[in-house]
């Protein structure tokens, strides 16, 4: 016998609405689920443009390119394709690169330069006389030295002190120096010449500035014919060039910039790091601490050769106490007449990186990495000592193994300096 019972229509909604909250539920967990998936594929996929990126940098240095050049490389088995293109921030050598897949793109930009594994000491070029070492001066590492080799000298009473002469192996230089790679020398030329034309969109300089330009945007440009940096913050992307000097108090804060002018005046206490490119003087004052990747460079092209009466005013000169990370360069290769001083460190100031003199350096201070000169020079008591070096310290085996600084002779960039935003 059968009993049929009546169900309420509440009863029937409530079951269809617990049906449609279930089916919601399962369909949610169904898309959570896609998505998740595609999530996943999505970033192993970035990580694959990011280390396809990063071999593409890798495989184009062992590619020479030209400045302003773009390479495609091969897709790999994934389907992502990889350019990396060249350009110079200054005298260090650009690469940008970008792996794509899809509408997925990454993108690395990178300074790069020559990371050497035995990094020689000195460099002095032969000009038929000796190097003479005097007082507490010291050569740590490789030096390749004049046929006429190396000895012992006095000045002022201060003979040399220690037991070696070259802490290190000792090889025959030659009558010519090292050429810095050919391009970071036209960039140069090209800064430090009258007409250059830079490109890039002006903003004027006013108190308290703030600037942060990613290099993946226009260059900024400051221009004017002498420019003071004092309360302003300034880095990326940005240049600043005056037609006759430019002055950077302690109170500026300068990070991967480029100065350009005659003269650059850099004060007592500054800190940061940057280019600074002239055609005249570049004077480092006191207790400065700029940091790596640093390039102060002079290229002088006087109309007349230099005399005696000018060994007091050095071309670079880095004061008392300052250390300067990076490379300092002096580029000149007139004829000088009498003995006349380009290049100074002053006692107390330390170069941890690479200097570049195509002139007479007085080396009172340290250089922790690598010297290539034409020639020393010391001013004592009135008097002056061709090819003498003394007290300074160089020594290569205190260059940290991560330095990468500029191609020279027949190097090839082989490492990243530092990599950009």
């Amino acid at each position: 016998m059968m009993f049929f019972t009546k169900i309420r229509a509440g009863a029937l909604q409530f079951v269809l609405f617990i049906g449609t909250i279930i089916v919601l539920l399962l369909f949610g967990f169904i898309l959570m689920n896609h998505g998740n998936a595609l999530l996943d594929k999505r970033s192993e996929t970035l990580v694959d443009l990011i280390q396809e990126a990063n071999s593409g940098l890798r495989t184009s240095f062992d590619n020479p390119m030209r400045s302003g050049q773009r390479t495609t490389l091969v897709a790999n088995t994934y389907g992502i394709h990889t350019t990396v293109s060249k350009d110079h921030w200054g005298l260090i050598e650009k690469r940008k690169v970008v792996s794509e897949k899809g509408k997925l793109r990454f993108e690395k930009l990178a300074l790069v330069g020559h990371q050497a594994e035995e990094r020689p000491a000195l460099y002095i070029k032969d000009a038929n006389r000796p190097l003479v070492v005097a007082g507490i001066a010291k050569i740590v590492g490789d030096a390749y030295l004049p046929e006429r080799g190396i000895k012992m000298g006095n000045i002022g009473g201060y003979g040399y002190t220690r037991p070696q002469l070259v802490y290190g192996n000792s090889y025959r230089s030659q009558g010519e120096l090292p050429s810095i790679h050919q391009e970071a020398n036209q960039k140069l030329q090209q800064f430090t010449s009258t007409f250059q034309n830079l490109k890039g969109k002006r903003i004027n300089l006013r108190g308290d500035t703030d600037v942060k330009n990613s290099f993946a945007n226009e260059n900024l440009l400051i221009e004017d014919n002498h420019v003071e940096l004092g309360n302003v913050s300034l880095s990326g992307n940005v240049v600043i060039r005056a037609t006759y000097d430019i002055r950077v108090t302690s109170a500026a804060r300068l990070r991967d910039v480029i100065l350009i002018a005659p003269r650059i005046v850099i004060g007592d206490g500054v800190k940061g790091s940057f280019q600074a490119i002239s055609s005249e003087r570049i004077m480092v004052g006191t207790n400065c601490q700029l940091e790596y990747p640093t390039v102060l460079a002079v290229n002088s092209n006087p109309s007349k050769t230099t005399t005696i009466n000018r060994t007091r005013e050095p071309a670079i000169s880095i004061g008392r106490g300052s250390t300067v990370a990076g490379s300092v360069l002096y580029l000149d290769k007139t004829e000088q007449e009498g003995l006349s001083l380009f290049m100074t460190v002053d006692e107390g100031a330390i170069v941890v990186g690479e200097i570049y003199c195509e002139q007479s350096l007085e080396l009172k201070g340290s250089v922790y990495g690598s010297v290539i000169t034409d020639s020393f020079v010391a001013f004592e008591n009135g008097n002056t000592y061709l090819n003498h070096l003394f007290n300074g310290e160089i020594n290569a085996s205190l260059l940290p193994k991560e330095f990468s600084g500029l191609v020279y002779g027949d190097k090839q960039i082989n490492s990243v300096v530092k990599w950009m935003y």
